[in-house]
This record gives C-alpha cells, sequence and structure tokens, in this order.
C-alpha cells in the first residue's frame, strides 16, 4: 500500500494535476508576503494565487516549485486553468443559479474552496449568466473561500435586500471571508467593478 505525503511533502514536479488557483483577499498576500507566491490581481481587494492541493489541504506554490517542474509561470497558469476545468467536471465544485426570497434571480459558485476560482476564471460560468440572467456583463462577489455571487447590474437586482443580506451574510459567518468588493465579469480577465458595491436603497433598507 502506497501512502501519499501532505500537501507540504509532496513536489510539484510529477504531480502538475494537483496544481490549482486559489482565490484570497489581498490582506492575506499581504501576510504572507507576495515575493513568496505566484499571484494575480483581480482588484484592490482580491487576488488569485496557485497552490497544491493535497487532499484538503494546500500549500502555496513558489517560483522554486515551478524551476523544478520545468515551468513558466505562463504555463503554470495554464496547467492550474487546466485542473480547474477537470475538478469542475469531476464534480468538485457547483457553478450555477439561484433565486433568492424576494425572486432576485443570481449566479452561484459553492462546494469547495476551487468554487471562486472556477467562477472567475471558467467560461461557461460567464456564458451561463448571460443565457439565464441576459446581458454581457455582471458583477460578481467572492464572498469567502467557498462562495461566490454574480448577479446583472439593472435596477431591480440592486434593489434587491435578499442580494444584500446573502452577501453580508455569507461574509460574516464564514471562517474564512475574502471580501465584499464586486468584480467586472465580462468575458475577459476580471477587474474592479465600475459600480462597486452600489446597491439602490429601498424604504426598509
Amino acid at each position: 500500500m502506497s501512502i501519499t505525503p501532505p500537501a507540504e511533502l509532496q513536489p510539484l514536479a510529477g504531480n502538475l494535476h494537483l496544481l490549482y488557483p486559489y482565490v484570497v483577499p489581498r490582506s492575506w498576500v499581504d501576510y504572507v508576503g507576495a515575493d513568496s507566491l505566484l499571484t494575480w490581481d483581480f482588484s484592490e481587494d482580491v487576488r488569485m494565487v496557485l497552490v497544491i492541493d493535497g487532499l484538503g489541504t494546500v500549500r502555496n506554490a513558489k517560483s522554486q516549485d515551478l524551476s523544478e517542474a520545468g515551468l513558466s509561470v505562463e504555463d503554470a497558469f495554464e496547467v492550474a486553468a487546466n485542473n480547474l476545468g477537470k475538478a469542475f467536471q469531476a464534480g468538485e465544485f457547483q457553478l450555477g443559479g439561484a433565486t433568492l426570497i424576494d425572486g432576485t434571480n443570481i449566479g452561484m459558485a459553492r462546494g469547495s474552496w476551487m468554487a471562486p476560482a472556477g467562477a472567475l476564471m471558467l467560461g461557461n460560468f460567464y456564458e451561463m449568466l448571460k443565457e439565464n440572467l441576459g446581458g454581457e456583463e455582471f458583477a460578481a462577489v467572492a464572498v469567502n473561500q467557498q462562495c461566490l455571487f454574480a448577479f446583472p447590474t439593472d435596477e431591480k437586482t440592486l434593489g434587491s435586500k435578499s442580494l444584500r443580506i446573502a452577501i453580508e451574510d455569507e461574509f460574516r459567518g464564514h471562517p474564512k471571508p475574502i471580501s465584499r468588493a464586486w468584480l467586472k465579469l465580462d468575458g475577459t480577465w476580471p477587474s474592479e467593478h465600475p459600480l462597486n458595491g452600489t446597491f439602490n436603497a429601498s424604504p426598509d433598507s
């Protein structure tokens, strides 16, 4: 019987299938130190790093890991994105829609730590939003490390108290919150949404 070592002991070389993107708050990157990570910006508050999965625990992938595996940063990003797509196909996390208590329709990603990255990086989530919610541009909020909301920015949706409550509950109620910041999903690289955090006031706000 073979025993798989934990993530902190597994080399990336020979284990490229364990490389994944991981969405984290900027405060975490600042704490760990950007120089010791492979990181990309989505917005002022939201970052993506590459990690090596270890059956439930992850460790940060570093430049040394890539060198030992013979990967460039660009190659590593592509490998991680491909692994994320395979994880979705295997049912490791869910991308879909939800209807809130007040009838507001939104997109949602949840199920594991891979879910926020899946929603932000896999094109099928964006295409699903276009088909089910209409429009070409959406706001997305990676509220915690297992949940992301996406929604159109029409007047009705931005007036939804249920949406505001859902974002706040998922952010405050999770041990690993990410951000309340809005990201723009338009089929390209996610970025800060120009309407960041702008909800319409309602009489019972």
